[in-house]
């Protein structure tokens, strides 16, 4: 009879899984810009501001692509990606992204360090990704995904939140990076 068998066999199943880990909600990831004219460009620091592009293109000592880890309260920390550091290791870490608040004078997405509180003008909290896409939650529930860059330099974009009065131009953030490398 083939069937206590199989029972025998279907029970222990459970058993199995007891090894087994759940995934870690803390795991990192790093953002991407895709945009009409690029695609895959890696999110990073410099100088308290988030860009797009080559961080070695840009003019700070301090610039290194930023590896993100979301909690709950929708707070991204970022610190330097180890795998993209320079020769001179930046010192910054532990810095939280923001968006400007509506109404906000400078539309610059940038970043507090551990130290820095937020004022009124800087959004810190509702970030979520929406499938492999970064989004805020906006005060009305909705999904916001209001990312805009302006290129300031050969392959390095300013990031900016709502803003296209300068000519900026909208991007999708992804934590998935290009299949190609950009060139």
């Amino acid at each position: 009879m083939w069937f206590p068998k199989h029972v025998v066999i279907l029970a222990t199943l459970p058993a199995l899984s007891l090894g087994m880990k759940r995934r870690s909600t803390t795991d990192s990831f790093n953002l991407f810009a895709y945009g009409s004219s690029f695609g895959g460009l890696p999110l990073f620091y410099a100088n308290g501001y988030a860009y797009i592009g080559e961080p070695n293109e840009a003019n700070s000592t301090d610039a290194a692509v930023v590896s993100f880890t979301a909690n709950g309260n929708g707070v991204w920390t970022g610190a330097p990606n180890a795998t993209n550091v320079t020769a001179t290791a930046p010192s910054w870490s532990n810095v939280t992204i923001y968006v400007p608040a509506t109404g906000s004078d400078d539309t610059r997405i940038g970043f507090l360090s551990e130290n820095d509180t937020a004022t009124s003008d800087e959004l810190v909290s509702g970030f979520r990704l929406y499938g492999s896409t970064a989004t805020l939650i906006g005060g009305d529930g909705n999904l916001e995904t209001l990312w805009y860059s302006l290129q300031v330099s050969k392959r390095v974009h300013a990031l900016y939140w709502n803003d296209t009065t300068s000519g900026q131009a909208p991007v999708i953030l992804r934590n998935k990076p290009a299949s190609n490398p950009p060139n």
